[in-house]
């Protein structure tokens, strides 16, 4: 058989890994998760409003961070390939996710590139990328427009330019290495802790190797540097892009001093704290049993990664432990121990959104375990293993059939609500009726957002609109030819009338509970 056929032949069972997780992951991205939530909002508008202009929301050309619901400046990398969708694709629910399903993807396909170039094997890789799928978390988040899923592909694009150059001894390779890793610093405010870290450490892994040709250490740290000098001219323009984080931070730790800046958060008083978390980040209850507290990041249902997984986990830090020769995995190891060093400082524990850096450090963990077992003499231990498959498949087909029906129910109050129903009621209203006036409830949360959100989704325009306090203003005294968006909770008894104000729409959620109502007056 023709050696290039052959070759063909191989790539095929990767092809199918990926065309099914990609059908899977943009499975009904348009309903689950339920509703939008104001995150994935303002980075939308900020990469619509770049793709469209050039200027981010705030009409700042070209911004190296973006200003983030006027609380801190956000990182870059989610908006800019949001814009670059948002250029051949309309404004939407499913349009604005695609960039994430894109990252896990992508990183899916780097999972199974790096394992076959660890172990040489068609089989792990395979396994790997299918694991990496079948991660609880990852599935969940990488369905939101957030930038917490961004360092994984970096820490992948570091790692595999890192063991190639292990091999190869290419000034291109770690060159590569070093600027996917200083480009990581810019995916995700965790990153900016969590990437120098691993700069150091590989340093310490390839010491020799590097020392041995100084050349290849410069261009190394070159690499990584050129990120962080690019940076420069930005922060000196705006220095509070590192600060405001710390006050962005306090508003969750309340035992944080705004006052002293980065010593308010790095200081001995919290240590006590941060050591507490960081054992909570490795415990069996977030990694494999519950998952992130908030139900926007988990189904509260399933744990980080599947639970049998755990096992593939201790196997390969077994392994890496007691292997000197394998030096990779131990870097590996260390990636997993110290992915809890960011989310530990904040005291808010138990929210692994912060740490999703460990998914790509878990699952190569896992695959050193697979490899010690099926290198195994023990027959039982074989057996033990494809258990642990067929279990973990099982569990990943509950946890789908979980989050595409219950969850939905059990999540919407965490996304605010449906917010965009009531949008999209209240503007197909204004194209049956005459309205000459658009009223919004105030005190529905981040509703001016919501409200461009939607009219861009939908090409129209309120050209008379305006926000109202409901405990101020009495919306049934409005002009005629009016329509009021309200919360179901501000009308009393649910009334069908209110003033001369009559109820056109309800809107309600998976459960039925009513949330929304829409007045209109004749």
């Amino acid at each position: 058989m023709d050696k290039n056929f052959e070759e063909k032949l191989r790539i095929i069972p990767y092809l199918l890994v990926i065309l099914f997780f990609s059908i899977l992951y943009l499975f009904k991205l348009d309903k689950i998760p339920v509703h939008l939530n104001q995150d994935e909002l303002m980075f939308s508008l900020n990469g619509y409003s770049i793709a469209k202009t050039g200027h981010d929301y705030y009409g700042i050309f070209l911004p190296f961070y973006f200003w983030h619901l006027g609380n801190f400046w956000a990182t870059p990398v989610v908006v800019y390939l949001t814009a670059l969708i948002l250029k051949f694709l309309p404004l939407g629910e499913v349009s604005i996710r695609i960039p994430s399903v894109l990252i896990a993807i992508v990183s899916t396909i780097l999972v199974m590139f790096l394992v076959k170039k660890i172990f040489n094997s068609q089989k792990l890789a395979l396994l790997s990328g299918i694991l990496f799928a079948t991660t609880p978390v990852l599935f969940i988040n990488s369905r939101l427009l957030l930038d917490n899923i961004y360092p994984i592909l970096f820490v992948l694009l570091w790692l595999f330019f890192l063991r190639k150059f292990v091999n190869s001894n290419s000034k291109i390779d770690i060159f590569l290495s070093g600027i996917t890793l200083g480009m990581g610093i810019h995916s995700y405010h965790a990153a900016k802790i969590m990437m120098p870290i691993y700069f150091v450490a590989s340093i310490i892994f390839l010491f020799k190797k590097l020392w041995s040709k100084k050349i290849n250490f410069v261009v190394f740290v070159i690499g990584f540097l050129i990120p962080i000098i690019l940076f420069i001219p930005w922060i000196t323009k705006h220095p509070d892009t590192l600060f405001n984080q710390v006050s962005y931070i306090s508003s969750i730790d309340t035992t944080i001093d705004v006052a002293k800046g980065y010593l308010g958060v790095f200081n001995f008083k919290r240590l006590g704290s941060f050591v507490s978390n960081y054992f909570t980040y490795l415990g069996p209850k977030i990694l494999f049993v519950s998952g992130d507290r908030s139900l926007i990041h988990s189904t509260g249902k399933a744990g980080t990664f599947l639970f049998p997984v755990s096992f593939l986990i201790a196997f390969g830090v077994l392994y890496s432990v007691f292997n000197k020769k394998e030096r990779f995995s131990k870097l590996v190891l260390f990636g997993f121990l110290t992915y809890p060093i960011a989310p530990a400082i904040v005291n808010d524990p138990e929210r692994i959104s912060r740490g999703l850096i460990v998914i790509p450090f878990a699952i190569l963990l896992s695959m050193y375990g697979v490899n010690f077992i099926l290198k195994s003499k023990e027959q039982l231990l074989r057996s033990f293993f494809y258990g642990i498959l067929i279990i973990s498949f099982l569990q990943f087909g509950l946890f789908l059939s979980d989050y595409f029906t219950s969850y939905r129910s059990r999540s919407y109050s965490w996304f605010n609500y449906d917010i965009g129903g009531a949008f999209e009621s209240a503007i197909k209203s204004t194209k049956v009726r005459e309205v000459k006036a658009v009223y919004l409830d105030s005190d529905i949360p981040f509703i001016d957002l919501y409200s461009q959100f939607y009219q861009i989704k939908f090409r129209t325009n309120f050209l008379s609109q305006r926000s109202y306090d409901f405990n101020t203003e009495d919306f049934s005294k409005f002009p005629a030819k009016s329509l009021v968006m309200v919360r179901s909770d501000h009308v009393l008894g649910k009334r069908d009338k209110y003033g001369f104000f009559e109820k056109i729409e309800t809107i309600r959620e998976p459960d039925g509970n009513e949330s929304f109502y829409i007045f209109y007056r004749d």
